[in-house]
């Protein structure tokens, strides 16, 4: 944020320019209010259509996590339910990708289920799946053409899949 701060000073030298004080990321279950944001989020990352306001009646506080800086979303990730514990999304804004936002919202999913297997699938040549093995999540299948559905033609996002599972129980 920073750096983009400095760039708009240097474009816009003449303007008067606030004083904005740095907040830490919170983290926190999806809540009514974060979903326009979060469904924004999502339709860029994956593709648009994406609505998943029924998490609000599945144990928000166990199956979602929400990152927020101030009150920008910055990171969403998303279990199917408590019983089911299948991650149906995990999504970073552009930009924060570095911060580490992801790797703290997985950690938080996992805690939040303790003693529970988590599954998941990732597209084949997400690089996602650096941060699942390094969890110890183990692909457990490969899937051809598990996003064909989903993903335009244009999409340089592979339609196969990996099914991924951490075991824990």
């Amino acid at each position: 944020m920073s750096d983009i701060r400095e760039h708009y000073k240097l474009r816009c030298p003449d303007l008067n320019h606030p004083q904005e004080s740095r907040a830490p990321i919170a983290y926190t279950s999806l809540q009514s209010c974060h979903l326009n944001q979060v469904h924004d989020l999502l339709s860029r990352s994956f593709w648009s259509g994406i609505n998943v306001s029924d998490s609000l009646d599945y144990s928000p506080e166990r199956c979602t996590v929400v990152a927020l800086y101030k009150k920008l979303v910055v990171g969403v990730a998303i279990m199917s339910s408590p019983r089911e514990t299948y991650i149906t999304y995990l999504a970073v804004k552009s930009g924060w990708d570095n911060s580490q936002i992801a790797k703290s919202m997985l950690y938080h999913l996992i805690s939040l289920n303790p003693g529970k297997d988590i599954t998941l699938h990732v597209s084949a040549n997400n690089p996602a799946m650096l941060l699942y093995n390094r969890f110890g999540f183990k692909a457990e299948e490969f899937v051809v053409g598990f996003y064909e559905q989903y993903l335009d033609l244009e999409s340089r996002a592979s339609k196969n899949a990996f099914r991924l599972r951490l075991r824990r129980g």
